[in-house]
């Protein structure tokens, strides 16, 4: 009982000195303070988190955060090598040229183009590739160059445009030629030779070269001379007159046969 007298005046004498009053009235400040900022309600948050956080620490969680713990580590351990050291800076300074934005814009149109080709889009561009690999192949050839260049000279000349104007020409006619048109052609060209082909009319084609070299031979031996006196002396002539007349026959032969081929018609 005397024990406890002496514990509670000891207590009294504690509490009832200065400096432990100063010390409390400190303190009850500071509390105070730190209740009024929130940080008391965020340390006592912060305990109760804590807590919760060592009552679910179960064995088997503690196994998983070694293990991710002791992956952290070997993460680290690779990351400090001199290597991973340099790649990372050399990768910061891709990043900060702006390249490293232009490669993952460039890998996802890759991977956009790899997920959209499917099996039919590969055979065509094979296809067009084997079409291709054939032109280079063509164009390869020196005779191809020298048509290129014959071509670019044409093109310079100014030949080529009236090629492709004649081509164009051709092709009209072509196309406006009909079946009728061409059996009516067929059938006048065959009426012409075979008139042509007659034997008195081959006769007379003959006489008239005959007759026309045999004129242009004397006349380049003995040329006709100018003149009313010479005229009339060739007009005395019974073979000239003969052939006058002749000529006079034929201008009247023809025009009744001119004249009977247009009532016909």
């Amino acid at each position: 009982m005397e024990e406890g007298k002496n514990s509670g005046t000891q207590l009294a004498e504690k509490l009832s000195d200065p400096a432990t009053i100063n010390a409390l009235s400190s303190l009850i400040d500071r509390l105070t303070e730190l209740q009024s900022t929130g940080v008391m309600d965020s340390f006592f948050q912060a305990v109760q988190a804590i807590g919760f956080m060592k009552d679910g620490m179960t064995d088997t969680m503690v196994n998983k955060n070694a293990a991710m713990a002791e992956n952290l580590m070997e993460i680290a351990s690779e990351a400090a090598s001199p290597e991973i050291l340099a790649s990372l800076k050399e990768l910061k300074e891709i990043h900060r040229t702006g390249k490293l934005t232009d490669l993952f814009e460039l890998t996802d149109n890759i991977s956009f183009m790899l997920n959209s080709t499917t099996t039919k889009m590969v055979e065509r561009n094979a296809a067009i590739m084997e079409v291709l690999y054939s032109i280079a192949n063509e164009a390869a050839d020196p005779s191809l160059l020298e048509a290129v260049r014959e071509l670019k000279g044409l093109q310079k000349s100014g030949n080529l445009k009236n090629l492709a104007g004649a081509s164009y020409m051709a092709s009209f006619m072509t196309d406006a030629v009909t079946d009728s048109m061409v059996n009516r052609l067929a059938s006048f060209a065959a009426a012409f030779v075979e008139e042509v082909s007659a034997p008195h009319l081959t006769d007379i084609i003959r006489s008239t070269i005959r007759c026309v070299s045999n004129t242009v031979d004397e006349a380049k031996a003995d040329p006709p001379k100018p003149g009313i006196k010479a005229l009339l002396s060739t007009m005395r002539d019974p073979d000239v007159q003969m052939g006058l007349q002749f000529m006079a026959r034929l201008a009247r032969n023809m025009r009744h046969c001119l004249m009977s081929a247009y009532d016909k018609s």
